[in-house]
């Protein structure tokens, strides 16, 4: 008798303990940590320094004449997508989605990520495979700068993550 009643006791804790997890999950908000939007500003300066570090890398690949007009469909094909208001729901629209709602919903906003993650990558692979070897080296030199500056800012923001140079954290970094 015993036994059963822990038993039951167990299963009502491990069911309340699910309750509240789904529930504060559900309540997390569509956009993040911030829970905003960026701001035009936010937008304008972010254009700015894209177009700035496209302008060094084609000056450090030395694009050739034959090459410009591979570099310019690069550019258009990875293009970062222009946020669409309407893809997300607003916290108000949110909180009125059932829980399998808002998963769909999640799962739809995934699905386009993937896509256009995909579409950058094919043309990527385009774009590289008219250069010569020599360039190769220096994108994917400079490739690899990004992705370890793009992880330096995440570890340092709400996402932490391994450094992408699999070197161990400097002592105090992992405690932020």
């Amino acid at each position: 008798m015993l036994k059963f009643k822990t038993r039951i006791l167990a299963g009502i804790a491990a069911v309340s303990l699910t309750a509240v997890t789904v529930a504060a999950m559900a309540q997390m908000p569509p956009d993040g940590p911030q829970g905003r939007a960026p701001s035009p500003e936010q937008i304008a300066r972010f254009e700015q320094m894209r177009a700035k570090h496209q302008a060094e890398l084609h000056d450090k690949l030395k694009i050739t004449s034959s090459q410009e007009a591979g570099w310019k469909l690069f550019l258009d094909k990875t293009r970062p997508a222009p946020m669409d208001p309407a893809a997300r729901p607003s916290k108000d629209e949110w909180a009125k989605l059932s829980t399998p709602e808002r998963l769909d919903k999640k799962l739809d906003l995934m699905r386009k990520r993937e896509a256009f993650a995909e579409q950058r990558v094919a043309a990527t692979k385009e774009f590289y495979a008219t250069l010569s070897p020599e360039q190769q080296k220096t994108f994917d030199a400079e490739f690899a700068k990004m992705e370890r500056h793009r992880w330096e800012h995440m570890r340092h923001g709400e996402r932490k993550g391994p450094p992408h140079d699999g070197k161990p954290a400097p002592d105090g970094a992992a405690a932020k």
